[in-house]
């Protein structure tokens, strides 16, 4: 007959064990991919930094940062506005192993899984994606709208499915909280309307650089994430738009 003090001594043995088998499955099952991030863009500022913050801060345990290519910091633009904090944060990620490049080519090809994460200006995006595809990536994930046109965009899918290469686009609103709770809403009233407002925080003085960066338009630029919410949960589709 064991004493108390014997059966707890064994089962904390027990679920230490326990834990160390779990968490070293856990490890296993969560192999790491690494990205390489195209366009940061202004620290503090640009979505692509934004990215590539979450990696460093280890919020995507999944993810290693590897590479980044900014062809306007690491040129032209490298004395322009923005090339002081750009030239800060690459000094504070060059020491934890991150390369950085001014092209996709100047890269090392990928030589085992690894994704292109193209944050660039809407324009450049389908040369980037084509790039990223031919340096060895495995997966690239897209910021919207990622083509100007429908037709870049389906050639892109096109040489993408031919390279048995994942793309994926992120429209983070499909996933938020108060759309799911709108949705939710929506559900209980007969007959309800679901509003959809975009806002953004720029100043008036910022609008000309934004509108330059953003030549796309507000349409494929910004109310594209809300034009995805009506694609996803309201069926809408061209053929059931009304004028």
């Amino acid at each position: 007959k064991r004493s108390s003090s014997s059966l707890r001594r064994m089962l904390a043995s027990s679920l230490r064990v326990s834990s160390a088998k779990i968490n070293g499955v856990a490890r296993r099952l969560m192999s790491t991919c690494d990205v390489a991030l195209v366009g940061c863009g202004v620290p503090g500022r640009g979505m692509g930094w934004y990215h590539a913050k979450q990696i460093i801060d280890g919020e995507i345990p999944s993810a290693k940062l590897t590479d980044i290519v900014e062809p306007w910091f690491l040129g032209g633009g490298a004395s322009g506005p923005g090339g002081k904090e750009f030239a800060e944060f690459k000094a504070m990620c060059e020491p934890k192993g991150i390369r950085f490049h001014k092209s996709i080519s100047d890269m090392p090809k990928a030589q085992g899984k690894k994704m292109a994460m193209i944050c660039t200006r809407t324009a450049d995006m389908p040369q980037f994606f084509s790039e990223a595809i031919d340096n060895g990536c495995s997966h690239i994930f897209l910021e919207k709208p990622g083509a100007p046109t429908v037709a870049e965009l389906e050639s892109m899918a096109s040489k993408a499915a031919a390279a048995k290469v994942g793309v994926f686009m992120g429209y983070n609103k499909n996933v938020t909280k108060y759309v799911t709770k709108g949705r939710e809403a929506l559900a209980k009233v007969k007959n309800g309307h679901f509003t959809l407002v975009h806002h953004n925080a720029y100043k008036a003085n910022e609008l000309d650089e934004c509108f330059e960066r953003n030549a796309e338009g507000l349409l494929k630029n910004m109310a594209i994430h809300e034009l995805a919410l009506l694609v996803t949960f309201f069926n809408a589709k061209a053929d059931t738009l009304k004028g």
